[in-house]
């Protein structure tokens, strides 16, 4: 073991003591993981923000010159490729209602690599069941399935729904 002179130590130590307050500069703008601390405070503002609310000046209303026209729903489904990798459990969050880390978090850490581990084995089993060439719709809206609710990935029945032109506005064709 080599032995270094007392001044060497001495900078050394200078240094370490005088960049820790540097580490700790920014600390005050952490958020705390476990609790949900911002779910009851006052939204953040700015002066500007501010000074056109104090103004009580009342908002100009935008008048729609024309007939108004009804618009029929879309289905709102997404076509796609089949997910292969997706993990039912990753968007789904705590039950808790609260944006804070519990347990699910800890486990996720840890069960994610298994999940991936596994289809990544078993991708052409995955393959053979659900060609990459099939169609699946999502509506955005999870599914009850044998372990709770998951994804709403589902073979498309029935052709692709394609895009209609919009009629002309004129009225004329």
């Amino acid at each position: 073991m080599t032995k270094h002179s007392p001044h060497v130590k001495r900078l050394v130590r200078i240094a370490l003591f005088s960049a820790y307050p540097l580490l700790l500069c920014g600390c005050q703008l952490v958020q705390n993981p476990f609790t949900d601390e911002l779910a009851g405070q006052r939204s953040v503002t700015t002066p500007s923000v501010d000074a056109v609310r104090a103004a009580s000046v009342q908002p100009s209303a935008v008048v729609a010159h024309g007939e108004a026209k009804t618009l029929p729903m879309t289905d709102g489904s997404v076509t796609h490729g089949p997910l292969y990798f997706e993990d039912p459990f990753e968007d789904k969050g705590s039950d808790d209602g609260k944006f804070a880390w519990s347990g699910e978090d800890y486990l996720w850490m840890f069960y994610w690599r298994g999940r991936y581990l596994v289809n990544a084995v078993a991708f052409p089993v995955s393959a053979v069941v659900t060609p990459p060439w099939t169609v699946m719709v999502s509506d955005g809206r999870p599914s009850p399935r044998a372990f709770g609710e998951q994804h709403d990935a589902v073979r498309r029945k029935g052709p692709v729904a394609t895009a209609e032109p919009a009629p002309d506005a004129t009225g004329g064709s």
